[in-house]
Order: structure tokens, then C-alpha cells, then sequence
């Protein structure tokens, strides 16, 4: 985070140098609150029902801006705004889990999964804004770039089945703790807990998975490096600086990277992953209280 307050606060040295010089140039600041989600195609179950859920996740923002009037009404503007951008997911039904991951005795059961994970992508936003005055109501429109600094998500997966042999095994819960950028394949944590099928000798599950447990490579990050998208807004002035506006963002490229998009309902025959070729892209609300001169 330091960094990034280094960067604004270079930004605002620069820019009020360049003030100085220019009337026609201006500068700014604003922070808030911010609502985001991913929005995708669910996967769908045996009788067409959806069996993921994507809903609104809470994070703020904090960013500064440079502008230019051509006129008194019209002009544009660039900002550099940190925006925390997730959404809390939700998947519930059929489902599988491989018991025995990096050993030589593993096992594919069948049940039900329940898994949660609250999703926070955090991102350095730089939108390029037209913009025009009518009164005391400012209306912006443009496009924005997204870079990805971090990527981090925490939850549960719950799952009850039955063993191949039709005998139930005792539900389990294993927790979610990812760091999309840092996490390595396979990674999970030290303590475990064991899993009986059919009185067989147990299997030891990890408490805590990171974010590739369930893959043997990586060679990228889940989460794109750069988000693209359109963005509107409204900003109401109290007085001639300070003002509270509302923005929109609508993600124009996917997410996430398809190789980690798999399906949580079943597998290939051959026991591999079924991947999904679906687009989950970035929409989001931005609530601000903002100051300009």
C-alpha cells in the first residue's frame, strides 16, 4: 500500500506544479466505497438448474485525478484510483473430490459440494473520462485499464458422498485460503484430517488447500493481469470543489484464465479436468466523496 501512496502523492507534486502554469488544468482526489461482482454463465446441473452463484462483494477505493477544460462545461480527465474489485461465490451441488492428491494411493468420491469463497481482486484502475457540466451535475463517460496488484480469496468447501460401493462417508469440511499471485501448485497446508471409505485404511485430507492444490503445474496466475472496460458516471458539486458521485464500470474482457476454470460437477473418464470456455468479467459501482481545484 505504501507504494501506491508514494505514487499519488508524486502525482499530486507534478500535477500542481503543472497547475501553476496552466488554468486550464486541474487536479483532484477522491475515496469511498465500491460494490463489485463477476459476472459469468453458471454451470448448470442434471435437470438444467444453476449451481454457481455470483453476488455483491464490499471494498473502497482511494485514487487521484488530473483534468483539462476546453470550456467551462466541457473536458476530460485521467485518474490513477487503488479499487478493491471481488465478488463472493457460491457453488452447490453435485460434485466430486480426489482424496489422496500427491500420493501413490489416491481415490475419486461422488456427493455433494457446498463451497464458498470470498473473492478480493485488487487493482490499479486508470479510466480516461469526457466529461460535461450541467449546473452542479457533472456527467462522465470512457474507458478505463485495470492492472491486477493482488488477488485473494478465502472460504470453505463442505462435501458429503457415498463410496463407490454405495456406503456413506462422513461429511468433511476443508477451508479455502488463496493468493492467486503467490500460491504454487499443490500447495496446502501441513495438518490434515483423515477420510474413511468402507473401513479401509483412512486417507489424510489437508485442513487448509491454497489456491492450485488441485493442479500439478502452474504456469500463470487465475486472474488476468489487465481488465479493460466502459465506465459512466455522475458527479453532484455541494460547492465548487467538493462533490459526491457514483461510477460504473462494465468489464469488456474476461477475468480469469481458462485453464483454471474447470468444471466443479464432474470430471473426464480418464479422470482430468473438464475445462470451461466461458467469459467472467468485472462489473462494478464506485460511491465517492471527492474534492477538486
Amino acid at each position: 500500500m505504501k507504494r501506491y501512496l508514494i505514487v499519488f502523492a508524486a502525482f499530486y507534486f507534478i500535477s500542481g506544479s503543472v497547475i501553476s502554469q496552466n488554468d486550464n488544468i486541474g487536479f483532484g482526489f477522491r475515496a469511498g466505497a465500491s460494490i463489485a461482482k463477476l459476472d459469468g454463465p453458471s454451470e448448470l446441473g442434471p435437470n438444467g438448474e444453476e449451481l454457481e452463484e455470483y453476488t455483491m462483494a464490499r471494498g473502497f477505493h482511494i485514487g487521484a485525478s488530473v483534468s483539462y477544460k476546453f470550456t467551462d462545461l466541457v473536458g476530460m480527465k485521467a485518474e490513477f484510483v487503488y479499487s478493491q474489485r471481488g465478488t463472493e461465490y457460491k457453488y452447490d451441488g453435485p460434485s466430486y473430490y480426489v482424496l489422496g492428491r500427491r500420493t501413490l494411493r489416491t481415490t475419486t468420491i461422488y456427493g455433494n459440494r457446498e463451497q464458498t469463497l470470498d473473492l478480493s481482486n485488487v487493482f490499479l484502475d486508470i479510466p480516461v473520462l469526457a466529461y460535461y457540466k450541467i449546473g452542479k451535475l457533472e456527467l462522465c463517460g470512457g474507458v478505463n485499464t485495470g492492472i491486477l496488484l493482488a488477488s485473494t480469496a478465502g472460504g470453505t468447501t463442505n462435501f458429503e458422498g457415498v463410496s463407490s460401493l454405495g456406503n456413506p462417508i462422513a461429511p468433511f469440511q476443508v477451508g479455502l485460503n488463496h493468493n492467486y499471485k503467490k500460491d504454487k501448485a499443490g500447495e496446502a497446508s501441513s495438518e490434515t484430517f483423515d477420510v474413511s471409505i468402507d473401513g479401509s485404511f483412512p486417507y489424510a485430507v489437508p485442513e487448509t488447500v491454497m489456491a492450485y492444490y488441485e493442479f500439478e503445474t502452474k504456469e500463470e496466475n487465475q486472474y488476468k493481469t489487465i481488465d479493460f472496460g466502459l465506465v459512466v458516471g455522475a458527479a453532484f458539486y455541494i460547492n465548487e470543489g467538493l462533490y459526491l458521485s457514483a461510477r460504473y464500470t462494465h468489464g469488456l474482457s474476461d477475468a480469469d484464465v481458462n485453464n483454471y476454470d474447470v468444471s466443479l460437477q464432474s470430471l473426464n473418464t480418464d479422470g482430468s479436468f473438464k475445462y470451461r470456455d466461458d467469459d467472467n468479467k468485472s462489473r462494478s459501482w464506485q460511491f465517492s466523496v471527492g474534492f477538486s481545484f
